[in-house]
């Protein structure tokens, strides 16, 4: 497929998917509100219901009713009797009042009040006992949700527009035979080009999602669970890249192999901490090795194994110490693996299942060439819906 075909494609693609993930989060912040309404509703039918010729003497004590949240909000409510005579307001009000129209109760809509103000509002007539004794206009502000949904327009505008312009420079620079020719200077391009705008995008999201009340919670986590694992991607396509071209330099150095899958076992727990994690770890395991590297080894598996587990699922590590070697077996109970994926599970970019379950199905390679790398060997074993254990040898020196 040629450069300008394969942007198009992959920017219509991610078009596609900007539009999708917009009317999804305006979808559910439209229901949320709506059922806030609702919620409002009920419990204000629910207070006259108590007390019902408190209501007709004094209305205005059951504007308040329903407590903080409902105030917070800016919730407006309007009481009429059965002519459509006002009886009760909330002063937000002040010389407006909610329309009311007529059957068209149990009917959730959006009105703009003459001072600019939008609104979705609820009608309803109040019954006790099978008898009427009013009518309800209660209304919620949407001005916020609108001024939301504009900056999630513009945030997302600028994520895909910044990735377009990213991955352009990405393939062209890819297929470009000068850059082929000089891999130093496409690991460099691709370092700077592409990981910083990830990083800035994830670090900006994590700012704002340390702020409660910061607009658009769902949008931005969103954007950072993206980030991420974008992130996470390009890291492990340069380190396959590396591999593949020689450039890749193992740093080996004397540590504590026990120590280090305890740390990683550590982190997973934090992570899933619903997971059933047990060790098994000899304490004499001092290894020389690359502890990066080993340390991603280590993680992709663990990562593996907790999400093909259910919530409470088993996972166990266990390091026994040879003479010559050492030997790590992380086995869980969770799905398996069939044994038409067993034969390819170690191959780059193949995966059992399509979608972003780690990383483009770069993980179990990456494991495979580090440990190789190391001397040493990793090996599957799996019986689908039993279990299913990985086994990692490797040299002591």
């Amino acid at each position: 497929m040629k450069t300008p075909w394969l942007l198009a494609f992959i920017t219509a693609i991610l078009v596609f998917s900007s539009f999708i993930l917009y009317f999804s989060i305006a979808r559910q912040r439209e229901e949320a509100a709506e059922l806030r309404l609702l919620n409002w509703a009920d419990q204000l039918m629910i207070e006259i219901a108590k007390d019902p010729d408190q209501f007709k003497k004094a209305p205005a004590n059951f504007l308040f009713s329903y407590g903080n949240e409902f105030i917070s909000s800016g919730g407006l409510v309007q009481f009429m009797d059965l002519q459509g005579k006002i009886l009760s307001k909330s002063p937000g009000l002040k010389r407006s009042s909610l329309p009311y129209q007529e059957n068209d109760d149990e009917i959730i809509k959006d009105i703009t009040m003459p001072g600019g103000t939008d609104l979705k509002i609820y009608q309803d007539t109040i019954e006790v006992n099978e008898q009427k004794i009013g009518r309800l206009v209660i209304g919620i502000p949407t001005s916020q949700i609108s001024h939301d949904l504009n900056q999630l327009r513009w945030i997302v505008a600028v994520f895909m527009s910044c990735t377009i312009v990213i991955l352009g420079f990405g393939i062209n620079a890819l297929v470009s035979i000068d850059t082929i020719r000089n891999q130093k200077r496409f690991l460099s391009f691709t370092s700077h080009e592409l990981r910083t705008p990830l990083t800035i995008i994830s670090g900006h999201a994590e700012v704002a999602l340390r702020n409660p009340s910061a607009p658009c919670q769902e949008t931005l986590e969103t954007i950072k669970e993206e980030a991420d694992w974008m992130n996470k991607l390009v890291s492990n396509l340069l380190l396959m890249f590396r591999h593949q071209s020689g450039t890749q330099k193992m740093n080996r150095s004397v540590f504590n192999l026990g120590d280090l899958i305890t740390e990683c076992a550590t982190t997973l727990k934090k992570s899933y901490p619903q997971k059933n994690l047990t060790l098994k770890i000899t304490t004499e395991a001092q290894i020389k090795a690359d502890r990066d590297n080993i340390k991603k080894v280590i993680n992709n598996l663990l990562e593996n194994a907790a999400r093909n587990t259910a919530s409470n699922g088993k996972i166990q590590l266990e390091l026994i110490a040879y003479p010559k070697y050492f030997e790590l077996s992380v086995q869980d109970n969770g799905t398996g693996i069939g044994k038409e994926h067993q034969k390819n599970i170690f191959d780059a970019f193949y995966q059992i299942e399509q979608g972003k379950g780690g990383s483009a199905g770069l993980g179990l390679a990456i494991a495979k060439w580090i440990i190789e790398a190391h001397h040493g060997k990793i090996r599957l074993d799996s019986e689908p819906g039993k279990f299913t254990t990985f086994s990692v040898t490797l040299p002591k020196k």
